[in-house]
Parts: C-alpha cells; sequence; structure tokens
C-alpha cells in the first residue's frame, strides 16, 4: 500500500486540494449536502428520470450493457465518497456486478468511516456480510499491481492537480490504470469538462467550511494520454450511459439550496411535482425553477452547462484486449 501521508516527489509541497481531503474533517452529509453536491449525491434515491433507479443502479447497469463485467477481482471505486454507488451493488440492482466484492480507495479517513458503516448497516439489512473493504491511499499511487475487474472513479479526478493548464493528476491516474488493468478489466473516470482547458471551480460551505478547488477536465489531454499508455478509449455522455430521461423536471442544487433557507428538505434531485405539492407557496415565492435534467441549467444554475452537456464517462480498456 503506498503512504498516504507522503508528498509527491522528495521535498515538493503538497496540493492543497490533496492536504484538504487527506486532513478532511467535515460530516459527510455536510460535504455532500453543503460542499460539493454531485450529480450521484443528487440522484441517490429512485428517481424517475432512471427508470425508478438510483445513480449506482444506473451506472453500473449502464456499464454492464457495454460488457463491462466485475471479473475475477469485482470493483476498486477510487474515492468511493459517501459509499451509496457500493451500497446500491450490496443491496440493490446492479446486474453483474450485484454483491460482487468492492473495494474502496479513499484519502479521507472521515469518508472511509462513514462508508464502512453505510455498507455494514446496508449488509445487516441483508443478512449478509459485506464483501467491502477500505484502503487508505493515494488515487495517484495506487497500491495494487494487476487488478482484474471494474477501476471506477465517479466524480473525483476533478480534485486532482493541475500544473500550467494540465490535469495532471488527471493523467497520472489515467497512467496507473494502464500499469495494473488486466486485459479483461475495465476502467471508468466520470467527471465533468470537455474538449477545452480546465478551469478551477472553488467550493466551500458557510462560514468558510470545506473550501477547496476543483478543476474541470479536459478529455482530449485524457484521451491522449490514455492512448499512449496503449489503452482503448471511448467517451460517452453520461446521461446516456445512466439512460436518463432529460425531460423529467427535477430540483437543481440552486432550487435546494434557496429552498433550505425557510424550509428543511433532504439534498436530493426530487421530482417537481413532488417540490411544489410539498412546498407550494415556497415553490412560488422563491421563484424555483425545477428544470429539466437535460437543462444547462441542471444540477447548478451557475455553471457554464449542465448535467447532460458537461459529465462524461471515460471507458479505458487495454488495446491488447479490444484487438484480440
Amino acid at each position: 500500500m503506498s503512504d498516504a501521508h507522503r508528498t509527491r516527489g522528495a521535498g515538493a509541497p503538497e496540493d492543497e486540494t490533496r492536504a484538504h481531503h487527506r486532513l478532511d474533517s467535515l460530516s459527510p452529509r455536510r460535504r455532500f449536502d453543503e460542499v460539493e453536491c454531485t450529480i450521484s449525491h443528487l440522484l441517490r434515491h429512485p428517481h424517475p428520470a432512471l427508470k425508478g433507479r438510483r445513480y449506482g443502479e444506473a451506472l453500473l447497469q449502464g456499464l454492464a450493457a457495454r460488457r463491462i463485467g466485475p471479473g475475477r477481482d469485482g470493483v476498486l471505486e477510487i474515492g468511493g465518497g459517501a459509499g451509496h454507488v457500493a451500497e446500491c451493488a450490496l443491496r440493490g440492482d446492479a446486474g453483474p456486478f450485484t454483491g460482487v466484492p468492492w473495494i474502496s480507495l479513499d484519502l479521507s479517513p472521515r469518508l472511509l468511516r462513514s462508508q464502512r458503516q453505510r455498507l455494514l448497516d446496508a449488509a445487516a439489512a441483508q443478512g449478509a456480510p459485506p464483501r467491502w473493504r477500505g484502503i487508505r491511499a493515494d488515487a495517484m499511487d495506487l497500491p495494487v499491481r494487476r487488478f482484474d475487474g471494474l477501476l471506477l472513479a465517479n466524480e473525483v479526478i476533478a480534485d486532482l492537480p493541475v500544473q500550467g493548464g494540465t490535469n495532471t493528476g488527471a493523467i497520472e491516474v489515467v497512467r496507473e490504470i494502464a500499469r495494473i488493468l488486466a486485459p479483461s478489466a475495465a476502467a471508468v473516470l466520470i467527471e465533468f469538462g470537455g474538449d477545452f482547458p480546465p478551469s478551477p471551480i472553488e467550493l466551500v460551505a458557510g462560514a468558510g467550511a470545506g473550501r477547496h478547488v476543483e478543476w474541470s477536465i479536459d478529455f482530449r489531454q485524457l484521451r491522449e494520454a490514455a492512448r499512449g499508455a496503449g489503452l482503448d478509449v471511448e467517451q460517452v455522455p453520461l446521461h446516456e450511459l445512466l439512460e436518463a430521461d432529460l425531460s423529467v423536471r427535477c430540483a437543481s442544487y440552486t432550487d435546494l439550496w434557496r429552498l433550505r433557507r425557510l424550509a428543511r428538505c433532504e439534498v436530493f434531485a426530487a421530482p417537481a411535482s413532488e417540490v411544489r405539492r410539498r412546498f407550494p407557496w415556497l415553490s412560488r415565492l422563491l421563484l424555483l425553477e425545477l428544470p429539466p435534467l437535460g437543462s444547462p441549467r441542471w444540477p447548478d444554475a451557475s455553471a457554464k452547462g449542465g448535467f447532460a452537456q458537461l459529465f462524461h464517462a471515460l471507458i479505458l480498456r487495454q488495446r491488447a484486449a479490444v484487438s484480440a
């Protein structure tokens, strides 16, 4: 296992965002409700836009439909967040990924504890021990020699270093994937960005809690790095992978931020009809937009583009496996 406390390179200062996650002290609920509300967090409950599935179920089923399976080793998830995707594999309908061994790799001990508790609770409900374990380690120095299964990084690589307009941390992850990926395995990197240079987004909750910087991904750089490392590359819009119905109107993070100033509500992309039923007066008073899932204003009205425009899945496999 790599030393999660060491910096990259002798004498080199530690990247500020890396240090932020390594020393993470925020509760998972506050982190994902207030600081960095991910797509998978907003869609973590069964949702009509995903045919009644949760994000994790839709994602794993979508990967299976592209002939990606758990192989002999199951799933290695880089940055498991609060553990919702792993939970879907344990007690949801995750196709061939249902019940497979699952390893979560994270820099944050707080998040690893949260993931462990979530999976223990889910296993108790199922009446069986979880096939899950957590490892505290660095995504840019994977503590694995060979992996035959699915390597998943869901909305994680935007937290990695950028130098001189290059997503250096994400590129290093691609090289690590090329090093460990078995011929029959696949890696999937999900993040926001496009074919344009990376740009910073400062994330922070009230009173400065959780302040750190994420960077959009220049997918041209990652595709080039992957091909240079001998990997076959496929890039898929995330909404296509999930088979999401982009016409479904639901709460955006912006809507929820407005609503939570005056009412108690869960940070979840609740369907518009449910929001209006629960908060009929506030829906009008706060001018809640409740945009379609495919709108450039979902999940965040202040972003330069939305879920359907900016979020992609990069699927990587060893080239020999594809040409064989």
